[in-house]
Formats: structure tokens, sequence, C-alpha cells
């Protein structure tokens, strides 16, 4: 099949400038980094991020990092994008139990569907590729931060991992382990109950919901970062805060993939196939 005349310059300028073409981890095209990500610029210039170095120039644009528009509390999203950062309600009447919470984007688009074929779909490299979005974001936090001690997944409750085989929160937890080089311990924090669908329950009966963690020893004075794939009301990721606090922990930050949004087709309260 005759290449197109932009192919026969990739082909050409791939070897002479030293680039490498890759195949982008969400569309699967080949495409080759910029210039900028390879590493040619003036030093002076910003680093690549993960998303120009896994993802096609059309990809990036569907997978958006939010980074205005949301509650610096909890990460809830305004209806603009572009809106200052404001605390939202909720978090004007009571704080959650992290300190910082740490997100990608909207569940909302290409990023939620990376996020069901990585859970659902049993697809790790939509998941290595999604915890490389989050482990930047953390990374980018931290450079300004102290460290947390620990990283602790989300956890699965044992009949809910013996039916998926995996548990996508580790998955995740596991790259940004790698990227900021600290130990992910997923023998800290237990599910003792199954989990409980909260899109559905309103906030009064999320707030009675039994605490559905347990943690393990040797937390008493750490730091932790807790990593989950989604925050859709933060009723899971409040208790599991909740729960380390209790056993020690002098500070949680929580990190997700996506945030859910009132405002978005796949808000709370929105049917969900998840």
């Amino acid at each position: 099949m005759e290449l197109s005349p932009a192919a026969r310059l990739r082909r050409f300028l791939v070897p002479f400038l030293g680039l490498d073409e890759r195949r982008c981890a969400l569309c699967r095209a080949p495409f080759v980094p910029s210039v900028s990500a390879a590493g040619m610029t003036d030093a002076r210039e910003e680093e690549p991020g993960a998303a120009e170095l896994l993802l096609c120039s059309a990809c990036r644009s569907r997978l958006p990092r939010r980074r205005a528009g949301f509650c610096p509390h909890c990460g809830e999203p305004a209806a603009l994008d572009d809106a200052p950062l404001t605390p939202c309600a909720s978090c004007l009447q009571s704080l959650p139990p992290w300190e910082n919470f740490l997100f990608h984007g909207i569940y909302e688009g290409d990023l939620r569907e990376s996020l069901l074929r990585g859970k659902f779909g049993g697809s790790l490299p939509a998941l290595d590729m999604l915890g490389r979005l989050l482990a930047e974001v953390c990374a980018e936090h931290y450079a300004f931060a102290p460290k947390p001690q620990f990283i602790v997944p989300v956890p699965l409750h044992a009949s809910r991992l013996r039916e998926r085989g995996f548990n996508q929160s580790l998955e995740l937890a596991r790259v940004v382990g790698r990227t900021l080089d600290l130990p992910v311990r997923h023998d800290l924090l237990i599910r003792v109950r199954p989990s409980v669908p909260q899109a559905s329950l309103s906030r009064e009966q999320r707030k009675k919901l039994v605490q559905p963690f347990a943690a393990g020893e040797g937390l008493h004075g750490r730091r932790v970062l807790l990593v989950d794939d989604v925050c859709t009301t933060g009723a899971t990721l409040s208790c599991a805060a909740r729960c380390l606090l209790e056993a020690g922990v002098v500070q949680v930050d929580a990190a997700a993939v996506a945030r859910t949004s009132l405002h978005s087709a796949h808000g709370v309260g929105a049917p969900r196939r998840e």
C-alpha cells in the first residue's frame, strides 16, 4: 500500500532526527513525539509530560488535564473549566478528611472509556497509560510538597477481587509508586465489607454507611497517598482516609484518575454501566 506524503515524511525524519516512532496509547495509531518530547529543545523549556510521550496530538486533546474550575479540597468540578479554584458548598461546611486531592481529568469522554476498558475490560495497557497520567499530576504536586511515605490503593473486597481478577487501583498505584520512587502497600488497608453503589444514595445515607475498611499496623506517624480510579461522591475515599487516620496516619492525600461532575452526563446520579 502506498504511503501518504505525511507518512513518507515521517519515515524520513525518524532516523534523520533520531526520533522514535511509537503507537498512541489510546488510538494505537503510529506517531512521532514532538521534537521537544524527544528532549531536543533548549534546556530552559519544560520537560515533556506523560501525555506528550504516550499520546498523539489528537488523543491528547481528548484526554485533557483539568487545571482550573474545581474545588481545591475535593475536586468537585465547576460548570466552567476555566473558572478559578473555588471551594464547593459541601467543603465550605465540612472539609474532607484528606489534606490534598489530586486528579487528572473529568470522568467523561475518552477518559471514561479508557477507565472502563481498564477496569472492566482488563486492559492493563490502558491502566498503565492512565497511571502515568495520574503519576504526572502527583509528581508535579510533590515537587513542591513533602512526599508521602507509602502509597495505598483503595482495596477491593475479596469477593470482588476473585470476580475481577485484579484491583485496578493497585495497578494505578504501582505506576505512581514507580514514578515517585515510593513503596506501594496494599496490605495496609483491607475492605472488610463489600462495596455499596453510592451514586444512588443521598448524602445522609452515605454518612450512615458502616466503615467498610480496616487498617493494618505500622501506620503511626506516617504520611500516606491514597489512590483510586474514580472519585464519584468522595464517600469511599473519605471512609478509607478516616480509617487510616484512626490508625495513626498523620496526613492522607487522595488521588484519582478522574472526578465525576454534576455538570456531566456521567455525574452523580446519572445512569452508569459500571
